[in-house]
């Protein structure tokens, strides 16, 4: 079941309460310390949580209001708060409500986002976590060799066919031309490369091929700092300046007839 039934006001034990950090962002201690040291129950407010049962304990998952409860813990274990309690939900059901809780009372990150919306079950970041891992990279937001993080691009590629078909290519062009260094996969390099395939995939004269071989003329720092100094002079985003770039690279050695018109890139 994902969605609450029959939500019920009540007091809980600090002690009863847990977060499930299959979806919760983490705990920041420090302002839990002080929310602590500073105690006004108050203003605790109503907290959200999931009853996951008698058989199990804690027994309340935190849906909305971890570092309130936190400081609570600190303060007393034993402090009865004032919870807004949801039953019958399962972990994807939970997630799915922290993210509209959130979404409705502050500004979550876009990792916040994605995490949420994983752990809930979103099909659409399910084929993309599962094309990632097709050619050995992980979604993930730390800047380590093999980690894309540029989740915001992988999703609008994702959306240009539906399919996952355009982002495959793209993830597959570029391993096999750059690896999987962190610059190779960078927000603008992928979506840029991206572009060029989705622009001229059904041109009979585009070869994937020609543009690895041109894309191997310059590293993926290189190719972003060419598109960036063509912002003086040219509008687009810089995804789309990237594959300017790379379009002109494809051009250089292709014989005539055979160039593509960079006039249609978008």
């Amino acid at each position: 079941m994902t969605e609450p039934s029959n939500p019920y006001i009540a007091a809980v034990p600090a002690r009863l309460m847990f977060v499930d950090e299959t979806y919760q962002r983490p705990c920041q201690k420090l302002r839990a310390k002080d929310m602590s040291r500073d105690w006004n129950p108050a203003l605790a407010g109503v907290l959200d949580v999931s009853d996951r049962g008698e058989d199990v304990m804690p027994r309340y998952a935190i849906v909305n209001g971890q570092h309130r409860w936190a400081a609570a813990s600190l303060v007393d274990p034993e402090m009865h708060l004032v919870v807004n309690v949801h039953r019958g939900l399962t972990v994807a059901g939970e997630a799915k409500l922290f993210d509209d809780i959130d979404r409705k009372t502050k500004s979550l990150t876009n990792w916040d986002r994605w995490k949420a919306r994983r752990a809930a079950g979103d099909p659409t970041l399910a084929k993309i976590d599962e094309i990632a891992a097709r050619h050995n990279l992980v979604i993930d937001p730390n800047a380590k060799t093999g980690n894309l993080r540029c989740i915001t691009a992988l999703e609008v590629i994702f959306d240009k066919d539906g399919d996952g078909h355009l982002l495959s290519d793209t993830l597959s062009l570029i391993v096999d031309t750059w690896g999987v260094h962190i610059d190779s996969l960078e927000g603008s390099i992928v979506h840029g490369v991206a572009i060029v395939i989705d622009t001229y995939q059904v041109s009979p004269i585009f070869n994937s091929g020609r543009l690895g071989d041109a894309m191997e003329e310059v590293t993926p720092r290189q190719s972003k700092s060419q598109a960036q100094s063509l912002r003086e002079f040219e509008k687009g985003t810089l995804a789309v300046l990237v594959a300017k770039v790379l379009v002109r690279l494809y051009n250089k050695t292709a014989r005539p007839g055979q160039k593509l018109d960079e006039q249609v890139l978008r």
